[in-house]
């Protein structure tokens, strides 16, 4: 027995004829007699009773169209239901920023957020690339912004954006005048000013070190973006930031990494085991296509 099966028979009964239900169901009378022998067989009693005047239920079959019409519009309730949830999103949704990303992303998503989906309640946090992937991993995110997750088998990601990485330095340093570039070799020979490990920068910049079989000059370490190109503008010594970050609020001069150059790729993920709630995946969608324009306008790089 199936919702199909009691539509069908109510609508034989209610039509009291196989030709008239089968014109309303454009059903062929063959398949709706199947479908009667069938209910009869599984309840183990008569249902219709045909005569040459027509159709018409047994005892049995009048309480089954009852509890037939019950079901059927509770059926159609539910399913108003939950188209409904799926059209007007609700409940708390945690999203997990990278503190660089966050200038970027966290005040346009939360503003897109609360013209859209009002009854969405959203709550951004800030933190390390690394952070975030716990966090997904325990449950205390929905989704999170992560830099290089490849292959990680608890999360569900795509990525969503690259850029490349640069060297900054301070205004008016005469060395890297008339320069477009700066070869990695060239690069672990300055003093660098980095985030302290475990950290996903810090990380790519040892992996490429790696390639060249050098270490890294770190004279200092800082885990604040911001005070790190304080740092470098006051001459403290040199840093490796994207150049989004690089030029934001005022911008440092950079030099792209070459030799080899040095990309990293920005993913967007959740946590495989926990399914997203519809509040989740429209807060998904409204950030997809939030950085979609970012990165098509030329502002991230």
């Amino acid at each position: 027995m199936d919702l199909r099966q009691l539509r069908y028979f109510v609508t034989i009964v209610e039509s009291g004829s196989f030709s008239r239900a089968a014109e309303l169901l454009y059903v062929a009378q063959p398949a709706l007699s199947r479908h009667v022998r069938e209910l009869e067989e599984e309840f183990g009693c008569a249902l219709l009773v045909r005569s040459a005047r027509g159709i018409c239920p047994t005892d049995s079959g009048r309480h089954l169209v009852r509890r037939a019409k019950a079901l059927l519009a509770e059926a159609a309730g539910l399913r108003d239901e939950v188209r409904g949830i799926e059209a007007n999103p609700s409940g708390p949704v945690v999203v997990g920023i990278p503190t660089s990303l966050g200038p970027l992303l966290s005040v346009p998503l939360a503003l897109q957020v609360r013209q859209r989906l009002p009854e969405v309640q959203l709550r951004l946090t800030e933190g390390l690339s690394g952070h975030m992937q716990e966090w997904l991993q325990d449950d205390k995110l929905d989704l999170g912004l992560l830099f290089d997750c490849e292959g990680h088998p608890g999360l569900a990601a795509e990525e969503v954006a690259r850029e490349r990485l640069r060297l900054i330095f301070p205004p008016g340093d005469d060395r890297f005048a008339g320069r477009d570039r700066l070869p990695l070799a060239e690069l672990l020979a300055l003093p660098l000013i980095l985030p302290g490990r475990p950290h996903r920068l810090r990380e790519e910049l040892e992996s490429a070190a790696l390639l060249l079989h050098r270490p890294l000059r770190v004279v200092l370490e800082m885990d604040a973006l911001d005070q790190i190109k304080a740092l470098v503008e006051a001459g403290a010594g040199y840093s490796v930031l994207s150049r989004r970050v690089a030029d934001a609020p005022r911008p440092l001069p950079s030099l792209p990494i070459t030799e080899p150059e040095i990309e990293r790729r920005i993913y967007l993920a959740h946590a495989r085991h926990k399914p997203l709630s519809v509040a989740a995946r429209a807060v998904r969608a409204l950030l997809l296509a939030l950085i979609g324009e970012i990165r098509d306008s030329g502002d991230w790089y």
